[in-house]
């Protein structure tokens, strides 16, 4: 047993623990690309063989930032394609900014006004003709409808 002190904590044996890890620049480059791209921690960590903890301890609230920040460019680009591209511009809205398409859906009569007896008989002869061509076939055709007077 050698009794050298550690320059830490002064005390033997050492109580100080293991030294911290150092992060090169390439490394931190690499967890801010990966983190302005959207990539979860788990998805960070195993791409740059880092434990989890210790990505989420170190660097939490700069991923945190950092992805902020890539949504903000996201949104900028989103603007950029929409003038030639909307298909795109809502693919990252909805995918990638949780975006949602506003569905309207409106129940009740589409059409206020009343058919008139020409629009009925058309209508009939067309269910009429596709239930003979039914007839033709296994499928159970529908059943007439009815005349409404």
């Amino acid at each position: 047993m050698t009794d050298k002190l550690c320059n830490n904590c002064k005390k033997n044996p050492c109580k100080c623990g293991r030294p911290k890890r150092q992060f090169t620049d390439e490394e931190i480059q690499k967890i801010e690309q990966y983190a302005r791209n959207n990539c979860h921690n788990r998805t960070i960590s195993t791409a740059l063989n880092i434990p989890v903890n210790t990505l989420t301890r170190r660097f939490g609230t700069k991923i945190r930032r950092w992805r902020a920040a890539g949504k903000v460019e996201l949104r900028q680009l989103q603007r950029d394609l929409a003038k030639t591209s909307s298909d795109m511009a809502k693919f990252l809205g909805i995918n990638e900014l949780g975006q949602q398409i506003k569905q309207v859906i409106e129940t009740g009569p589409t059409d206020s006004k009343p058919k008139t007896e020409q629009e009925l008989e058309a209508a009939r002869a067309g269910a009429k003709a596709f239930n003979e061509a039914m007839s033709k076939t296994n499928i159970i055709p529908i059943k007439e409808a009815k005349r409404h007077v």
